[in-house]
């Protein structure tokens, strides 16, 4: 496994590392294959409840490499770019696919593909000091990383269009006023308050959350009656699970449930 891209579990919660310091954790084509190949691993480990993503060092992710960019210049550039992307995209297809809540933990520089990144994970929890910017268009580049998949459903399209065309930089409390923040907190806060959610969701009923995610995600491309009719067949799905079984006795019972993501 490539050390830029460092992976731990405990106690249910994966903590994926993206480990560049010295480069702001900008995104080369080994540090995006080697995401993909994480995010591939905690999505199939089922002692994975929740899934934590965060950068090393002084910030999120800077963006893509652009001094390899302007090293590779005229040396099949095109060609680097589509493998990194794609092993980026698989990445992001990972999170968004994966039955488990992923919490992107931002601080410092969030911006260009780590901002697509952020825009992927299902919560996002940011420093009061973070900075985002899509950033693209100062290198006259069009968006990659999920971001023009996300973005206009997070803010409309007008709104998409207006990040990407002035790549303007905006902080954590304007990217809550948005809707691509969940929670802001203070620096010195951020590890703590990211472990107190992750651990709580990984405590949580993760069959449950999971049908969650995957009826928001299809609800993007559907009608309402397909959507209603895979609602209902979720929930009666729910109804067969121990965890089910538990959160409604414990319920009764007025006492806090065990979930056990069975």
């Amino acid at each position: 496994m490539s050390d830029t891209v460092l992976l731990s579990i405990d106690k249910g919660v994966a903590t994926v590392t993206l480990n560049r310091p010295d480069r702001l954790n900008a995104i080369d084509l080994e540090m995006a294959n080697a995401l993909r190949d994480v995010m591939h691993t905690v999505e199939r480990d089922a002692a994975v409840r929740a899934v934590v993503l965060k950068g090393a060092g002084k910030g999120f992710v800077a963006g893509g490499d652009v001094q390899e960019f302007q090293q590779k210049l005229g040396d099949n550039l095109d060609r680097l770019i589509i493998d990194m992307t794609h092993g980026l995209h698989d990445a992001a297809i990972a999170i968004h696919r994966m039955g488990k809540p992923v919490i992107a933990s931002v601080h410092g520089p969030c911006a260009g593909g780590g901002f697509s990144l952020a825009m992927s994970c299902d919560l996002v929890m940011a420093t009061d000091t973070a900075m985002f910017t899509l950033a693209y268009s100062m290198i006259a580049a069009s968006p990659d990383g999920s971001s023009t998949f996300f973005l206009p459903r997070l803010v409309g399209r007008h709104k998409a269009l207006e990040l990407i065309y002035l790549s303007n930089r905006f902080g954590a409390d304007k990217a809550a006023e948005l809707g691509l923040v969940n929670f802001v907190v203070p620096e010195a806060d951020l590890a703590v308050e990211t472990e107190k959610l992750a651990t709580r969701l990984a405590a949580g009923p993760t069959l449950a959350y999971a049908k969650a995610k995957a009826l928001v995600n299809r609800s993007l491309a559907s009608g309402i009656a397909d959507q209603l009719d895979a609602e209902s067949q979720n929930i009666a799905a729910s109804s067969l699970t121990e965890d089910f079984a538990e959160g409604v006795t414990a319920f009764v019972e007025k006492r806090k449930p065990t979930f056990e993501g069975r």
